[in-house]
C-alpha cells in the first residue's frame, strides 16, 4: 500500500501558517465548529493538523478539561502548530505520523476532525479504516473536503497553464480534485462509518493580496524557476479573471466545502 510522503521545509510551513491559515484554514476552522457542538472534555484527535489551525480553535471552544491530540505526516508543521499554541487548560500533545498508521491505542478519542486532508491521503480506505481504530464506538468524525474548485485556485490553475505549464496548472488545483460528496460518503461507509448527508460550508475569502497568497502555494517554486517577469503576468492574469468579485480593491471570493458528520459503528 502507498504511503504519503508529502513533506513540507520549515519555511514552507511557515509561510503556510502566515498566510493561509489566516485567510483560509481558521475560517474553516471556525465555520465548521459552529455547526457542531463538542462534548464537554472530550479525546479529540485533529489528523492531518498541519500548523494547528483547528486544534486551536478546539482547544478554545471545548469546554471541561479534554485531551485534544494534533498530527501530522510533516514534523515542520508539528513545530509550528506547538510554537503557535497558546496556554490552555486541556492537555495538548502533537505527533507527526502517517494516518495510515497512526500512534494511538484502539478506541482512543471521543471525536476525531479531519479538516482538508482526506484529498492528500495517498491510500484513502486504509486512512479511514485506521481513524475508524482509533475512535471509540459511537465516536464523531467531522470532515470536510472541498466542494468546488475555488474561483481562485481555478483562476490561477487557468493562468499557470497558459504561462507556465499544465503541471503547475494540475498542482494549483490539486486541493479541489477530490470532491464527489458521493465518494467521500461511500469510503466512509465502507471504513465503518454511518453518515448523514453532508452540509455546505462557504467561506467568503478575502485577498488583499493576491501576490502573496500565489507565493504562499506550492507552485512558488514552479513560479521561482519561471522567472519574475512571468511571476507577474502570473499574478495579473489571475486577478484579471478575478475581476468579477472585487470590491473596492479587495478580492472576495466564494469557496465551498463539504462537512460530513461520521459516527464510529
Amino acid at each position: 500500500m502507498p504511503t504519503d510522503t508529502f513533506t513540507l521545509t520549515k519555511a514552507a510551513a511557515e509561510k503556510y501558517q502566515a498566510n493561509s491559515v489566516p485567510a483560509m484554514f481558521e475560517p474553516l476552522a471556525r465555520a465548521t465548529l459552529d455547526k457542531i457542538s463538542l462534548p464537554d472534555g472530550a479525546d479529540v484527535i485533529d489528523i492531518a493538523c498541519g500548523t494547528g489551525a483547528l486544534t486551536r480553535v478546539i482547544a478554545e471552544r471545548m469546554g471541561g478539561v479534554g485531551r485534544i491530540s494534533g498530527t501530522d505526516l510533516n514534523e515542520t508543521m508539528i513545530d509550528v502548530a506547538k510554537a503557535q499554541m497558546p496556554d490552555t487548560p486541556h492537555q495538548v500533545d502533537w505527533s507527526a505520523a502517517d494516518v495510515s498508521d497512526l500512534p494511538y491505542e484502539d478506541d482512543s478519542f471521543d471525536v476525531g476532525f479531519i479538516q482538508q486532508g482526506l484529498q492528500f491521503f495517498p491510500d484513502k480506505p486504509k486512512a479511514l479504516s485506521e481513524v475508524h481504530r482509533v475512535l471509540k464506538p459511537g465516536g464523531s468524525l467531522y470532515l470536510t473536503c472541498w466542494r468546488a474548485v475555488s474561483p481562485f485556485n481555478g483562476a490561477l490553475s487557468e493562468a499557470l497553464a497558459d504561462l507556465v505549464g499544465t503541471e503547475s496548472a494540475t498542482k494549483a488545483a490539486a486541493p479541489f480534485s477530490f470532491r464527489d460528496g458521493d465518494l467521500i460518503a461511500a469510503l466512509l461507509t465502507d471504513a465503518g462509518f454511518r453518515t448523514s448527508a453532508a452540509e455546505g460550508v462557504v467561506l467568503q475569502r478575502r485577498f488583499d493580496d493576491i501576490r502573496a497568497q500565489i507565493l504562499a502555494l506550492p507552485i512558488e517554486a514552479d513560479l521561482r524557476a519561471a522567472g519574475p517577469d512571468i511571476t507577474d503576468q502570473v499574478v495579473a492574469e489571475t486577478a484579471r479573471r478575478l475581476a468579477p468579485f472585487e470590491k473596492s480593491g479587495v478580492f472576495v471570493v466564494p469557496q465551498e466545502a463539504h462537512l460530513f458528520h461520521a459516527i464510529a459503528r
